[in-house]
């Protein structure tokens, strides 16, 4: 009795251990999301651990590869992650999973497979019952669906699906939901920025205040471009510039090498409208560099998921051609067997009807 109580307590205490791991590899997802892998790393490492925190994970891997753009390499540790959820019957997890394929297949403009990973996901919830707890992936859907929406120049429904995530991101009490929600702001406020400019100035700016208050370099990043756009219309340069210059910091500190290139391309338009135009043509060589290394390492990434989604298919194809020849097989024997049956029987009615026939 003693054992098993110490057993429970150590198990209780070793649960704790990776619960905070995983709180802390959170903090880290817009900010160091190098480390974010590393504690992930290290908890797969961890002997008799659970499948639930298997799954754990293999997210917190593939969100801090996402956060780095190796789209690639977030796809390969979130599929891990969604087919041990489906083996396990996790569906929380199976959600957060596909939205997470399913998101960085938007990242990777292959939106036929991003919509077919978040319609399943979108199914899914609505077929599950789902905690109030959970309910935050409902939000992560919805958000995700907005990004393709936008992706795709249809910023009415975008925005509807931003509003909807918002709102589910907002009743969220524990806290999973911190860096959805100053996304959400942020792409809503993307989506104005053609529609409307004061709608577009409120969400970037709910939005930097939820980043800062939650300490996502890359979302604060993320709308001090927004607000420099805003700024820039309005003729207002300097504002405009040392806004960017702050977000260029911040681009540089979490390597997020597309909002860099960004933020490059703006910077060289708006010293090019104040007649600046030995930085313009300095702003504008760093553009093309870094466009053309982004774009570089884009191709790779997107021809690296198309073998791999090829390759998934081919698994996908030869497991139901191995269920197919088995089932032939099996049905082969059966009919071998029925025939023989039918032979053995017959035959020795044959025999029987004979010795009848010579009885008489």
């Amino acid at each position: 009795m003693i054992f098993t109580v110490s057993a429970q307590i150590l198990f209780a205490q070793n649960n704790r251990e990776i619960d905070s791991l995983i709180g802390i590899a959170n903090t880290f997802m817009f900010k160091n999301p190098q480390k974010t892998i590393q504690i992930g790393e290290e908890l797969l490492k961890k002997k008799d651990i659970s499948d639930s925190y298997k799954i754990s994970s293999n997210i917190l891997i593939a969100n801090g590869y996402a956060a780095m753009n190796d789209y690639k390499k977030s796809i390969d540790f979130a599929l891990k992650a969604n087919e041990l959820s489906e083996k396990t019957k996790d569906n929380a997890n199976q959600i957060r999973t596909l939205g997470l394929i399913g998101n960085q297949y938007t990242r990777s403009e292959m939106r036929e497979e991003a919509w077919k990973y978040l319609d399943k996901a979108d199914k899914l919830t609505q077929t599950i019952y789902l905690p109030d707890s959970m309910k935050y992936l409902i939000g992560n859907i919805n958000l995700l669906k907005g990004f393709l929406y936008k992706r795709s120049l249809d910023c009415g429904y975008a925005i509807k699906h931003f509003d909807k995530a918002i709102v589910a991101f907002k009743k969220d009490k524990k806290g999973f939901a911190v860096a959805n929600l100053g996304q959400a702001y942020n792409q809503k406020g993307y989506c104005y920025l053609s529609i409307n400019k004061d709608s577009a100035e409120v969400s970037f700016k709910n939005g930097l205040a939820d980043a800062r208050k939650n300490g996502a370099k890359s979302l604060e990043c993320n709308a001090l471009v927004g607000l420099s756009e805003i700024e820039t219309d309005k003729s207002n340069y300097k504002t405009a510039n040392d806004t960017l210059f702050h977000a260029l910091k911040l681009a540089k500190e979490v390597k997020q090498t597309e909002m860099e290139t960004r933020i490059y391309k703006l910077l060289s338009d708006n010293l090019l409208a104040i007649g600046d135009f030995e930085n313009h043509l300095h702003y504008k060589k760093l553009y093309e560099l870094t466009q053309s290394k982004f774009d570089l390492e884009n191709i790779k990434s997107v021809n690296e998921l198309i073998k791999k989604r090829n390759e998934y298919k081919q698994k996908i194809f030869e497991a139901k051609q191995d269920q197919f020849n088995t089932f032939i097989f099996i049905l082969s024997g059966i009919l071998i067997i029925i025939i023989g049956l039918f032979g053995y029987f017959f035959v020795k009615k044959s025999r029987i009807t004979d010795k009848t026939t010579q009885n008489k």
